[in-house]
């Protein structure tokens, strides 16, 4: 199982190093990304839970919370159930932005995978779905 381990952690490496190389220089930074791709999957959490997920400290989420709702990215909305809490959404120029943003990376990609067999393609797609669910095996539970 190492062996795998290892193949896999080292493809995933790679192709995320790749893949950031396509990346636009358009102002945003890896962790600002990092926090709109949380919110475009997760919908709004605290600002907790998103420091939590990015495995930084309190103070340096809300230095990028701020520039992005600075920029109109991301909003702040009332917990449905703690009026008192806060949490953070994306706004629509949020949602457009980060796919503006992964645009070139994933069209990257689809250039790339033209190259292999649709037999190749397809258990591609089925090892992204595996990793997809590996990526959050140890997150916290993001709760309401």
């Amino acid at each position: 199982m190492d062996d795998t381990a290892d193949v896999v952690g080292r493809a995933a490496t790679g192709l995320v190093q790749r893949m950031r190389a396509e990346r636009p220089r358009d102002g945003l930074t890896l962790s600002m990304v990092s926090v709109l791709s949380h919110l475009d999957r997760a919908g709004p959490l605290t600002p907790g839970a998103l420091a939590e997920l990015q495995k930084v400290e309190p103070q340096t989420m809300t230095r990028t919370l701020s520039r992005l709702e600075a920029e109109g990215l991301i909003d702040r909305v009332p917990d449905e159930i703690d009026r008192r809490r806060m949490r953070i959404g994306l706004t629509d120029a949020g949602r457009r932005r980060l796919a503006e943003h992964l645009r070139p990376r994933f069209d990257w990609l689809a250039q790339a995978m033209e190259r292999l067999t649709p037999t190749e393609r397809e258990l591609l797609r089925l090892a992204g779905t595996l990793m997809e669910s590996l990526v959050s095996w140890d997150d916290p539970v993001v709760a309401p």
